[in-house]
């Protein structure tokens, strides 16, 4: 049995289909029962709470699996040590932690979260295996509002290179991770193969979208002063600010770990975007191009 938290999420629920299509034993850990109703036939589905330990025992038993995927949150540490606690008692084998291309590279808010939350697993004793994707291409942009209304992605990129990682291809990784064996005690980052510049970015949108958009680039600073008078949270606004600065700095690389684990090349930004991008317009009130 391999059970899947934060399973009605971007990764959780495609994990879960993926495994339940391979026809192994999946059971999804939900919140909300009410949103695993999409999760498909043979799919079992347990309720918990990360934050209350008592509801996670009936969730793990008999689980031998276990693929950890927490919300961003400032409770990050205490959740995922909670569901670790709860594996471990329940005698499974291997655990699998979502977590950050890069952990461990600032002691600042999601970065020191998971570096945390990587060691406390390292040392519980359970054959363990750690996931680093890089930034999503389901939030690149960060917002799509700008682009529908005035053809523009507003950013903090400079002349740096975003990283990006299909999240299709992380629930493969997490998928072929805890169904086959030799991945214990490793760690992998895994993106997409190439990186881009934000104006590349939107060459790209333009390009699938076959409409005028632009990049306008900001200071990371000026960009947490409009989210914070926006009211986003300021450990968000936190995040988004540090990732700009590793961005304009040049520290983040692509790697070949997803091609070495599946056997194939990882899924491009343009391939996404063929997929989703007219979505994402309609989502914001533009029509999809004719």
């Amino acid at each position: 049995m391999i059970l899947v938290t934060g399973a009605t999420g971007t990764v959780g629920s495609e994990t879960v289909r993926q495994l339940a299509d391979a026809h192994h034993k999946v059971r999804a850990l939900v919140h909300d029962p009410a949103k695993a109703t999409t999760l498909g036939q043979g799919v079992e589905v347990a309720v918990g709470d990360y934050d209350d330990p008592r509801t996670l025992t009936a969730a793990f038993a008999n689980v031998e699996r276990v693929f950890v995927i927490c919300p961003v949150t400032q409770q990050l540490e205490t959740f995922e040590a909670n569901v670790y606690r709860a594996a471990a008692e329940a005698g499974a084998k291997h655990i699998v932690k979502l977590s950050n291309l890069a952990a461990g590279q600032l002691k600042t808010s999601l970065w020191h979260w998971h570096e945390g939350s990587e060691n406390r697993l390292r040392a519980l004793g359970t054959p363990f295996t750690i996931l680093r994707p890089a930034r999503f291409m389901t939030d690149t942009p960060f917002s799509w509002g700008p682009i529908a209304e005035q053809g523009v992605i507003v950013e903090a990129s400079g002349d740096g290179a975003n990283v990006l990682t299909d999240p299709h291809d992380v629930a493969a990784v997490g998928a072929r991770v805890l169904t086959t064996p030799g991945h214990e005690g490793q760690t992998y980052s895994l993106t997409a193969a190439e990186a881009l510049t934000g104006a590349q970015i939107a060459q790209k949108i333009s390009q699938v979208l076959d409409r005028p958009v632009t990049y306008t680039d900001i200071s990371p600073e000026t960009m947490s002063e409009s989210l914070l008078a926006a009211g986003m949270p300021p450990y968000v606004v936190e995040v988004a600010r540090d990732y700009f600065h590793m961005v304009r700095q040049g520290r983040l690389h692509p790697t070949t770990t997803i091609a070495e684990l599946l056997g194939r090349p990882p899924r491009t930004y343009d391939e996404w975007l063929r997929e989703n991008a007219s979505t994402r317009m309609r989502q914001h009130g533009a029509p999809k191009p004719v």
